[in-house]
């Protein structure tokens, strides 16, 4: 049985109505409705299930989906990988980083503001 430190959401814990407790004893003679209740309760159960299904079928997919585009850029991006190796091994000439500008006082502009 779940108690409330163990279940993961509402629907996980057992209530008077999941565990089927009545306040008063079943009376005799109701099995026509008993059977017409739990019927119903199936077909809900049946059609909820279908629903769960149909997502799963969803995620599937789109998780089929997400694994070929991953595939492709992986692809992509090994190619732009070895082109550029190749284009490093063609020139052999490193990029060097730009020297710093200088910048004067005279270069920037000032603008007064007034509070």
């Amino acid at each position: 049985m779940k108690d409330v430190t163990t279940a993961k959401g509402l629907s996980d814990l057992r209530t008077a109505l999941s565990s089927h407790v009545h306040s008063k004893p079943a009376q005799k003679g109701t099995a026509h409705l008993d059977l017409y209740l739990l019927s119903k309760e199936k077909q809900r159960l049946e059609k909820e299930l279908g629903r769960l299904e149909q997502q799963q079928r969803r995620i599937r997919e789109r998780l089929a989906d997400i694994c070929q585009a991953m595939g492709m850029f992986e692809k992509e991006a090994e190619r732009e990988r070895s082109s550029e190796e190749a284009s490093t091994e063609l020139g052999s000439v490193e990029k060097q980083p730009a020297p710093p500008v200088k910048y004067s006082q005279r270069a920037l502009k000032k603008m007064p503001f007034d509070y």
